[in-house]
């Protein structure tokens, strides 16, 4: 039940895709998050489930900011943290007026066999991103296999609107300037891009996804049908 699947087609022919973050599970975390799950013990899920919801209202308010709505903070709908990070969100759309192409999209991939939601595609100074909102206290490598894997069925689905660069905007960052050179961040907050290129991310998540298939030769959806009353 921990697993996504997206439904691509219609109800009466669906086929069902692993999201690209569940086929990302199978990447190893590394020794930093083995000992994060030690020191945490039985608190580990707990505390990864409030870090989620979390990162999902974040999420959820910066659709609402780029489609034009006005927030105003309750702190029953979001924490102080999380209304900083709706700040930083918003300090660099005004800095860097980036022009929106698309907002929480899917796209996927049927060949390969993967689909995914990325969170935004827009230009700035006539370049073309994909950017990822991440929430977290730190950037792994896993989320930039994520962008590879956005991009290349992004290109796919809209050959006509090619993607010059891709970045995680960081919303926890550890940065206190606005940077230099043109650079994005400012404090608190950044665009991390990958290091390294888009075709040698993608061939890693390539590669994760062949290990996905064959730990999961039947991948599907696990639905659960329960009784709606109960008596005794």
């Amino acid at each position: 039940m921990d697993s996504r699947f997206y439904m691509i087609g219609d109800v009466e022919n669906p086929i069902y895709l692993p999201s690209v973050t569940t086929i990302l599970s199978v990447y190893p975390k590394g020794p930093a998050f083995e000992q994060w799950l030690k020191d945490s013990g039985s608190q580990a899920g707990i505390i990864a489930q409030r870090a989620a919801d979390s990162g999902s209202k974040v999420h959820d308010g910066i659709e609402r900011l780029i489609n034009g709505e006005e927030i105003t903070w309750d702190d029953k709908e979001f924490n102080l943290e999380e209304w900083k990070g709706l700040l930083k969100f918003q300090d660099f759309n005004t800095r860097f007026e980036p022009k929106y192409i698309s907002v929480e999209s899917v796209v996927y991939n049927t060949e390969l066999g993967y689909a995914g939601q990325l969170d935004i595609v827009c230009e700035i100074d006539g370049v073309r991103w994909i950017l990822d909102n991440k929430f977290g206290n730190a950037v792994y490598t896993t989320y930039f296999f994520q962008l590879a894997a956005y991009k290349e069925a992004w290109t796919e689905m809209h050959p006509d609107l090619p993607i010059d660069k891709m970045g995680i905007m960081w919303l926890k960052a550890k940065t206190r300037t606005e940077g230099k050179g043109g650079v994005m961040q400012g404090r608190g907050w950044q665009v991390v891009e990958p290091k390294d290129t888009h075709e040698h991310l993608f061939e890693i998540f390539k590669k994760t996804l062949d290990i996905y298939k064959y730990e999961n030769p039947n991948a599907a959806p696990k639905n659960v049908i329960l009784p709606f009353k109960v008596k005794l």
